[in-house]
């Protein structure tokens, strides 16, 4: 499950850039079509892969295949997904402070290959490690997210900024009916009591821990939903996402020299 199937490498030049297509003209064919999910040399990753999607995959029709049948299978009503490894670099600052390396595994969805990379890429979903809840995250993500853009039904391809700004705008407040779950090591030390929350967010919350939310995920609870952190090249983001089908209700940049813990600033947001 290690390995990945596809090595690129990006450096970094911009702080947004486009993490799912929102173009309406290019899904035109997609809910007639069929997406191919390509497999991977390990079997039990296939396995988990095509039992997630059996359960939950529900925008168009899915196949899994193997790689070298991509070429043959390409056309205006196929799509694939693929995972794919993606090195990112930066060099910052007289001293090299600012300096950062890192490489993060992918859910690509896309038209075809060109040289063994994804060529027409329509969205990228980060998995934090292949594990099969990060599969299912991933998968679902994916799939909230193609459902999104029709729900916009706009043809602009916009970018991630702009993207999340429509997100907030059309599902934040449905943060505010369900239960918030949240870990204290996630949070800043002058919120992370359940005193100190309820000062600055009005709202269902409960402290809980990383197993119990992953449980939330398996049981694809619809009340509950949690807050994670995303690097996003050479940025943080944080995220609120529904545990019930891993949809997006809220994202924005993370600020700030510390940014590892979440800030009540977010928290005020969604509250107000």
């Amino acid at each position: 499950m290690k390995k990945l199937s596809l090595i690129v490498l990006l450096i970094i030049s911009n702080c947004y850039s486009q993490e799912i297509n929102t173009d309406i003209r290019e899904y035109i064919s997609f809910k007639e079509g069929t997406t191919y999910f390509v497999k991977s040399n390990d079997s039990k990753y296939n396995k988990i892969v095509n039992d997630i999607l059996i359960k939950y995959w529900t925008v168009n029709k899915f196949e899994m295949i193997t790689s070298n049948q991509v070429e043959k299978l390409k056309g205006d009503s196929s799509f694939f997904v693929d995972q794919v490894e993606y090195s990112f670099s930066r060099t910052g600052g007289t001293t090299g402070a600012l300096n950062m390396e890192y490489g993060v595994p992918k859910l690509a969805m896309f038209k075809e290959y060109k040289k063994g990379a994804p060529k027409g890429v329509m969205s990228l979903i980060q998995l934090d490690k292949i594990s099969p809840i990060e599969i299912l995250v991933g998968i679902q993500l994916l799939q909230s997210q193609i459902n999104f853009v029709f729900e916009l039904n706009t043809k602009k391809d916009l970018d991630l900024k702009d993207l999340l700004e429509e997100v907030i705008e059309k599902k934040k407040n449905t943060i505010k009916e369900k239960t918030l779950y949240l870990t204290r090591s996630n949070l800043k030390d002058d919120i992370d009591s359940e005193e100190e929350m309820k000062k600055i967010y009005k709202h269902k919350l409960e402290f809980t821990t990383e197993d119990r939310i992953q449980q939330a995920i398996v049981d694809q609870k619809e009340d509950v939903v949690y807050a994670k952190v995303m690097n996003y090249r050479n940025l943080k983001f944080v995220l609120f996402i529904n545990a019930k089908n891993s949809e997006l209700l809220y994202g924005r940049v993370m600020t700030g020299f510390n940014q590892a813990q979440i800030g009540p600033k977010f928290f005020k947001d969604i509250n107000e």
